[in-house]
């Protein structure tokens, strides 16, 4: 299934590096063809993409034909909708900040890690655009997408349907919850992963090159698996010259496994310096069971946006980080014990003047039903 390649063409591979063409005054950039472009050898795994996320084909092929009914201009008129939504509640805020003041904080280009994840390629996106890859980690199983061609309307029309159930949450209040994801992606006749991923990359302007199966290797490498696996690999282009991945690995990241298994850690080592990206992470960095998980989060790390769902500020080494606060401190919502509150970083947002811990312009994780009080930290490493 994910055996697509990316490839330049010939007469591509003899022109100087796509970055320069792109870093080059524009009046000196020569007209480029169509054949110059990154391209897939098979074009259908962007095909499925734009069809799951209700867009229009590109060309006529297998998805146009299946766009010619109702149940597909039904599922586009609802998932235009649902973006619509989504933008104007907050995505659009997120990215007018992350542009005039989040970018201009951080190195954004570096790669981000983003562990308990879900699928959500969305916000990892819209608060790190410019990352040169994303690494997202969750239980969530990987599926391969079904034989779309021998789907009956009727079967077409619950896969889509299914598709926008999944998304509600992540939509509406920002993350994805645990229990709806067991029923939406985890059990053995739903989803899985990899459509939202597809979603998500083809709305936020992407084009999909390439889908693989990958593994870790025993010295902590991503090497391609010609097998069903836990970990897949997605090639996406915006601009057509230059290319970025998404990388999934579907990973227990208690010390129970990790404890167990050190190729994940050295996967991550091999990261290099890097942002991470901490949402809705149900408390569990706070937990002593996920101690190893912690280690892989502040290791090589230049930056930590995160809520207080994340790491707790009391593994946080202010020799090595300085800690910038936003919003106001709040105990956690119900669903999590009280041991998670956190008297240190409510003793920290005490002392910290109003003007020196502004709000964000948008609502962010799990207060943003709740109580509707953000808190949000902004970690970053002194050796910047």
């Amino acid at each position: 299934m994910f055996s697509c390649q990316i490839e330049l063409s010939e007469e591509n591979q003899n022109q100087p590096g796509n970055e320069e063409l792109l870093t080059q005054d524009t009046n000196m950039i020569p007209e480029v063809s169509l054949s110059e472009k990154l391209k897939p050898l098979n074009s259908e795994f962007d095909q499925i993409g734009r069809f799951l996320a209700g867009l229009p084909q590109q060309d006529s092929n297998l998805f146009s034909s299946l766009s010619e009914n109702k149940v597909w201009e039904a599922h586009s008129k609802q998932m235009e909708e649902i973006w619509d939504k989504a933008k104007k509640k907050r995505l659009n805020a997120i990215g007018n900040w992350e542009d005039t003041t989040f970018s201009k904080k951080i190195n954004d280009s570096l790669p981000l890690y983003y562990p308990f994840s879900g699928p959500d390629f969305l916000h990892a996106n819209y608060f790190y655009p410019n990352a040169s890859s994303y690494h997202l980690v969750a239980m969530e199983p990987i599926k391969e997408f079904p034989d779309f061609q021998n789907l009956s309307q009727l079967e077409i029309k619950k896969y889509l349907s299914s598709i926008r159930v999944a998304m509600r949450d992540v939509i509406g209040k920002s993350y994805f919850i645990t229990m709806h994801m067991q029923d939406d992606l985890r059990d053995e006749n739903n989803l899985g992963v990899l459509p939202l991923l597809s979603v998500f990359a083809i709305k936020t302007g992407h084009s999909i090159l390439n889908i693989k199966n990958i593994k870790i290797d025993s010295v902590g490498e991503l090497i391609e698996h010609t097998q069903k696996s836990y970990a897949l690999e997605i090639s996406i282009t915006k601009n057509g010259y230059t290319s970025k991945n998404i990388t999934y690995m579907q990973y227990d990241l208690s010390n129970k496994k990790l404890m167990k298994d050190s190729v994940f850690s050295n996967w991550v080592s091999s990261i290099g310096q890097k942002n991470v990206f901490l949402k809705a992470a149900s408390y569990l960095p706070h937990y002593s069971s996920f101690s190893k998980a912690r280690s892989t989060i502040l290791n090589n790390t230049q930056s930590i946006f995160q809520d207080d769902a994340g790491l707790a500020i009391k593994f946080v080494d202010t020799t090595i980080f300085s800690i910038q606060l936003f919003g106001d401190y709040t105990k956690p919502i119900k669903d999590f014990a009280d041991h998670t509150f956190q008297e240190g970083l409510n003793e920290m947002y005490a002392r910290t003047p109003k003007n020196m811990r502004p709000s964000l312009p948008f609502s962010l994780g799990y207060h943003i039903v709740a109580d509707k009080i953000q808190n949000h930290q902004l970690l970053i490493s002194k050796s910047n």
